[in-house]
């Protein structure tokens, strides 16, 4: 398949750029030869995907839909014919052979300009309720790739094509041992294990519940404790310094890898990303999904723990206490904690970066 060439779009959050790796990982395992390129804003680092030789073409942010009213509203309209262009012109020099979509507002400007053009169509939705970036490409896809079965429904018959494959994960350190792991966050583990995980963003909420509790924590417990970027200089000065606790704004892959291997258990948000990371290392967790008017948590946390993998807990009603209650109760009994690792393996779908690879160069031909 010489000269061949694939086009991933999306970009805004880490959990529209890190699939994209596992992806880009997958193509060039299954074909070398084949060039990779993304296009969309980077709000989000993209040097994950640098690392992977993937070439990169940015595109200004434009298009971005807030759940609140903004006067920035105007100005995402302003850039829109200025992204729209420049996406257009960079899809025309590129001349993919196939495109991505994975999602976002970031992906919406580049897809329809390769379907302008006449390219080949993927989206891939990571969430088990579509965003509206997706829902509004279908109609030009030829082939939808799913995360969750439940979402099919929601895009009836509108493309030929509709799989399920799973959200890709990175997996390169999977099999890190205790020891590697240990090595890797320089930190040593004694005791039963907390990774508290704020995502790429941060989740204020659940720090600030744990800065509570945490004191409690630490008699019994020891915490990894990835606070992400936005909040760490504010938890950091909040908290005082505890040989228990490895705490940081955000985990590099190996990293997160380690944090998953010595944890005993995860508490955090409810993404499609940390969910199938959880499901890939096998780790019991309790999510307490994002609550916001339109939002994909809450339905991922449901899709996901309906098997036993998951504890779910509403964050509107969540107080410091019934947090550190089901902590304490669901490390105590280690039935639960080996059904809930068992049930996550279940869940499992570690070949979805090479599935959608297949898919691509498939279309590709």
């Amino acid at each position: 398949m010489p000269n061949k060439k694939i086009l991933l779009a999306g970009g805004g959050t880490g959990g529209h750029v890190l699939p994209l790796v596992a992806v880009a990982r997958a193509i060039k395992k299954l074909n070398p030869e084949i060039k990779i390129y993304f296009v969309g804003p980077e709000e989000f680092s993209l040097d994950c995907l640098r690392e992977e030789g993937v070439i990169i073409k940015k595109i200004i942010a434009a298009g971005k839909l807030r759940r609140y009213f903004s006067w920035l509203y105007l100005w995402e309209l302003i850039k829109l014919p200025l992204a729209f262009v420049q996406s257009f012109l960079i899809v025309v020099s590129i001349n993919p052979d196939v495109v991505l979509g994975k999602g976002s507002y970031g992906s919406v400007l580049p897809v329809l300009a390769a379907k302008l053009l006449g390219k080949k169509i993927i989206l891939h939705e990571s969430d088990a309720v579509p965003g509206l970036a997706n829902r509004f490409l279908s109609r030009f896809a030829d082939h939808i790739a799913l995360a969750f079965q439940e979402t099919k429904p929601y895009f009836g018959s509108r493309t030929p094509k509709i799989t399920t494959v799973g959200n890709p994960v990175r997996v390169r350190y999977l099999d890190l041992t205790k020891s590697e792991a240990e090595e890797t966050l320089s930190f040593r583990t004694n005791k039963q294990t907390i990774f508290i995980s704020g995502g790429s963003q941060g989740a204020q909420k659940i720090n600030n519940i744990i800065l509570k509790i945490l004191p409690e924590l630490i008699k019994d417990y020891e915490i990894i404790w990835s606070t992400g970027s936005n909040n760490y200089t504010d938890v950091k000065h909040r908290m005082s310094n505890t040989p228990d606790l490895k705490i940081t704004p955000l985990l590099n892959e190996k990293e997160l890898a380690a944090a998953y291997i010595l944890c005993d258990i995860v508490v955090g948000r409810a993404g499609s990303g940390t969910i199938f990371e959880l499901a890939a290392f096998g780790k019991p967790s309790i999510l307490i999904p994002l609550e916001r008017k339109g939002g994909d948590q809450p339905l991922n946390a449901r899709a996901y723990a309906q098997n036993g993998s998951a504890i779910t807990l509403k964050e509107t009603y969540l107080t410091a206490s019934e947090l550190l209650k089901t902590i304490n109760k669901t490390l105590a009994d280690n039935n639960i904690l080996e059904k809930m690792a068992h049930q996550a393996k279940k869940f499992a779908k570690i070949e979805a970066g090479e599935q959608l690879a297949q898919i691509l160069l498939d279309l590709a031909k």
